[in-house]
């Protein structure tokens, strides 16, 4: 029990210290309603983690666990040797995700538009994918895995789920 709580304590860690996209404006965003945290704690779904498994070609190494921190979710897809993070932000409105994408999305270089992933999308050079649905902004973050892996496969996989399921 000391050994998993250590592992989820350091996989929060890992999380923490890579974060590398910006976080929204405290007035833009706001504590999640009951609708809302169902559905943004959909990104840590078994068909969700399912589909980073099979993109991986790996097993987790320790049981996916999402934990709330204000108005973040995030899910921590823990593989041997690194962390595939999946983070969802709960605006207060629309016109607050449109606001707060837009400031990630300036913010990131080397980035591609995407079409068809939630209302708009797109990917950083670092294969990061960040991507907006009504009033949630979803990131998948693979910078913390490992050389071995297909980050991109893994990346797009784990999108494709979470959509599935909103």
């Amino acid at each position: 029990m000391i050994r998993r709580a250590a592992a989820a304590f350091a996989v929060l860690l890992a999380i923490a210290a890579g974060a590398t996209h910006a976080m929204p404006a405290a007035a833009e965003i706001t504590k999640p309603n009951a609708t809302a945290r169902v559905l943004a704690a959909e990104v840590c779904e078994d068909m969700v983690g399912d589909a980073a498994i099979d993109a991986a070609g790996e097993e987790l190494v320790t049981p996916q666990a999402g934990v709330w921190d204000g108005w973040r979710y995030t899910c921590p897809y823990q593989f041997d040797g690194g962390t595939l993070a999946v983070n969802v932000d709960v605006f207060k409105s629309v016109a607050a995700a449109k606001k707060g994408f837009t400031k990630v999305r300036d913010q990131t270089s080397g980035r591609t538009r995407l079409y068809g992933i939630g209302q708009q999308a797109f990917q950083g050079s670092d294969l990061t994918l960040v991507s907006r649905k009504d009033n949630f902004v979803l990131t998948v973050d693979p910078t913390a895995l490992p050389d071995r892996f297909n980050r991109d496969g893994i990346v797009w996989a784990t999108t494709l789920a979470v959509f599935d399921c909103w």
